[in-house]
């Protein structure tokens, strides 16, 4: 009885250290709800910006992501040991795509931003079943 209630306070300490360091984070470079980008000039481990994408002129989304951050397309463990290996699932201009062959079908010239959602980040953004991630797409027209 001790250990279950120590396990769920644990979690409920954790959840919220992730919250509060996801909503604090200084390296945070794009606000919710398709605002602006603060460092247009580079990306970064989770962002991949338009400047980035001028570099790459007629090369899919998934020719992009795998010369600038290729570990986003990587295989992840999930949450708990019941689950098995996951991939990253896709989400363009807020609408949820899930496979990562979406990402053949878009073009870097009609790509404003991609950024990448680690796995508890998807999660808490788009509820269960995104342990592996999740590559958020946001098209020059959906800004």
């Amino acid at each position: 009885m001790f250990f279950r209630r120590f396990l769920s306070v644990a979690r409920v300490l954790v959840l919220t250290s992730v919250l509060s360091a996801c909503a604090s984070s200084p390296d945070t470079p794009l606000a919710q709800g398709g605002e602006t980008v603060t460092r247009a000039e580079r990306g970064n481990s989770t962002l991949i910006v338009r400047a980035q994408l001028e570099e790459l002129t007629g090369r899919t989304a998934r020719e992009a992501i795998e010369n600038l951050n290729h570990r986003w397309l990587e295989v992840r463990r999930g949450i708990s040991l019941r689950d098995g290996p996951q991939l990253a699932r896709v989400v363009i201009d807020g609408v949820i795509r899930r496979e990562l062959s979406e990402l053949w079908r878009w073009s870097t010239d009609e790509i404003e931003y991609m950024r990448y959602l680690s796995g508890p980040d998807a999660t808490i953004k788009y509820g269960s079943g995104y342990s592996g991630g999740v590559i958020e797409v946001i098209t020059r027209g959906g800004r």
